[in-house]
C-alpha cells in the first residue's frame, strides 16, 4: 500500500508542476493551438474548471490555480504521513 501512496504522491507533484507551468505560460502570448499548450490544458483544465465555477475571478485575478495547488499540497501532506507511517 505505501507504494501506491508513493506513486500518487509523485503524480500529484507532477500535476503541481503542470499547474505552475500553466500559470507562468498564461503571462505570455502563446498560440492556443500549440500541441503542448493543448496538452497542458487538457490535463489541468479538468482540475481548474470546478474551482472556476465556485470562485470566479476577483478584480481580474483568478485564484483557481492557487487554490488547486493548496489542495494538492494538502493531499500530498496526508499521503506523506501515510507513507511514513
Amino acid at each position: 500500500m505505501p507504494l501506491l501512496f508513493l506513486i500518487a504522491y509523485y503524480l500529484l507533484t507532477a500535476l503541481s508542476w503542470l499547474l505552475i507551468a500553466t500559470a507562468l505560460l498564461s503571462w505570455f502570448p502563446i498560440d492556443p493551438g500549440n500541441k503542448w499548450i493543448r496538452f497542458l490544458h487538457a490535463i489541468t483544465d479538468p482540475i481548474l474548471h470546478p474551482i472556476r465555477t465556485l470562485i470566479p475571478p476577483i478584480g481580474g485575478f483568478s485564484f483557481d490555480i492557487l487554490i488547486a495547488l493548496m489542495l494538492l499540497w494538502l493531499v500530498q501532506s496526508v499521503l506523506a504521513k501515510a507513507i511514513h507511517s
